[in-house]
């Protein structure tokens, strides 16, 4: 299929989809949200860091790789190793200390609303899906006026014990601290210099400075927890983001242990009656192996059905899982490196016994669904395409308005290097008799144990910014799977005990 025909695959996706999405009846989204302090980073900004820091001090923690930021050297290294590969990175801090330095030292640009969770509340809620439930444990008043203004987006409060919805600025908490993260973008083409080393910035991305407090908890009081079940009837499905927030041990003695399982807990409360409920975990990057691990084979094994990530959380998964020698091969720049992709998407479907895994690389998404997933790949293709397309959107216009805004999106040419990309990918597959040039001509199979669809994608060559790009991918093809998916075992809710 030419590059023609799929820009009209995208034109009859999208205008499929919106028409479908009054199909949902609403979505639950938990947990991260916060303020993103966003700061476009320049070529005085960073030699005036390094300055003030110093190369020689730089250079020598660079080598270290600092896992979380506890002083300016240890951000100085992970800011110019992000600039220096042009690679995504989020990095924790366990103290306020850096927030200040960055003030006294940096000044950010602007704020908005951050967090996997907040960015797609916001978002579903802005495209008309009839009732987006989000939920935040720390939600501040400060994190609540980052909340679009809208009638279907609401927040559970207790009120005399009784669980309540309300729209999340009347929801807050009146007495919690904000949680500010930092977000550093930087350009292709920026140069600087430190310790003798010159650096390029091979493409846009950014740094972000993950603000991790002592009070930062992944949880619900058990009064809402036993009061969950009244929400079930409002929602077909759930996205569930911001794990990353786990930490091994708190000073309270708990562990994470303690909140893996209240994070189970609530997703099988969510279930209920219905579990055949689809529940979306979006991955992201997690320093701490022992969380990552943690979080793929205690809560998203068997207990949720699909899984979002990018290109490096799929060798980062595949790392902790034992596969090595699989996750180097998939950050690899070479050619196989798509194909390594592919087999990473089909192992970590089969280990995490998932019925759907995506993947959205720079270029193109890859999406493995099971074979007993109840949509066809046409289905899944439309989903992915439409993601796309409002992605591209949101990398446009920075914000999307509402779901007419996708036309934006639309007149975004499809990426000539993704386009190349599958067909790498479809004589791989060809060589090995998975299937023929003819069956993969509109990128999607069925191969014996799982299908594989797999799209190239609209990329904008100067996005307005970065950040919140991957929600709208992961939450674009969710949705739309959703406006899709047979209403499967309907009952009434039932108090379950």
């Amino acid at each position: 299929m030419e590059i023609a025909d799929w820009e009209k695959r995208y034109d009859e996706a999208v205008s499929t989809v919106k028409e479908q999405l009054g199909n949902v009846q609403g979505v639950f989204v938990a947990y991260n949200s916060n303020v993103d302090a966003m700061k476009h980073i320049r070529e005085s900004d960073i030699k005036k860091l390094i300055s003030i820091v110093g190369c020689r001090e730089i250079h020598a923690r660079i080598s270290q790789y600092p896992r979380e930021i506890k002083d300016p050297v240890d951000f100085m290294a992970r800011l110019i190793i992000a600039m220096r590969d042009g690679k995504a990175a989020e990095v924790p801090t366990y103290t306020t200390d850096i927030h200040d330095w960055l003030m006294d030292n940096l000044v950010f640009d602007s704020a908005r609303m951050g967090g996997q969770a907040g960015i797609i509340s916001n978002l579903l809620a802005t495209i008309g899906v009839k009732n987006i439930i989000t939920y935040v444990p720390w939600l501040a008043r400060e994190q609540a006026e980052y909340f679009v203004d809208s009638p279907n987006l609401w927040h559970p409060v207790l009120e005399n014990g009784t669980l309540v919805l309300k729209h999340p600025k009347e929801a807050y908490n009146p007495d919690q601290k904000p949680k500010i993260n930092w977000i550093l973008e930087f350009s292709k083409g920026l140069k600087f210099g430190c310790a003798g080393e010159e650096y390029v910035v091979p493409r846009d991305n950014r740094l972000i400075i993950s603000s991790r407090p002592k009070w930062i908890r992944i949880d619900m009081m058990p009064e809402m927890y036993e009061q969950l079940s009244d929400i079930r009837e409002d929602i077909d499905g759930a996205i569930l983001a911001g794990y990353q927030m786990i930490k091994e041990e708190y000073e309270d003695g708990t562990t994470y242990r303690d909140y893996v399982e209240h994070a189970v807990n609530v997703i099988e409360r969510l279930k209920g009656c219905n579990p055949l409920m689809r529940i979306h975990v979006e991955f992201t990057s997690i320093q701490n192996k022992v969380i990552r691990k943690a979080l793929l084979t205690d809560i998203v094994k068997k207990h949720v059905t699909s899984l979002g990530l990018d290109t490096v959380e799929v060798a980062n998964a595949l790392n902790v899982l034992g596969h090595e020698e699989l996750a180097y091969s998939v950050i690899n720049k070479g050619e196989d490196s798509i194909v390594s992709l592919y087999e990473g998407a089909v192992r970590l479907l089969k280990e995490l016994e998932l019925q759907r895994v995506h993947i959205h690389s720079l270029g193109y998404y890859i999406c493995v669904a099971a074979k007993d997933h109840p949509l066809s790949v046409d289905d899944q293709r439309q989903a992915l395409l439409f993601a796309s397309a409002l992605a591209a959107t949101q990398a446009t216009l920075g914000s999307i308005r509402d779901i007419d805004d996708i036309s934006v999106g639309l007149e975004v040419p499809v990426y000539d290097q993704g386009y190349e990309d599958l067909i790498e990918l479809e004589k791989y597959l060809v060589r090995r008799g998975i299937c023929s040039a003819e069956d993969f001509e509109d990128g999607c199979i069925s191969v014996y144990d799982h299908d594989l669809i797999i799209v190239p994608s609209k990329v904008v060559n100067d996005p307005v910014a970065t950040v919140g790009i991957g929600d709208a991918i992961s939450a674009g093809a969710f949705i739309a799977l959703l406006a899709k998916m047979p209403k499967i075992n309907e009952c009434k809710i039932t108090e379950v005990a």
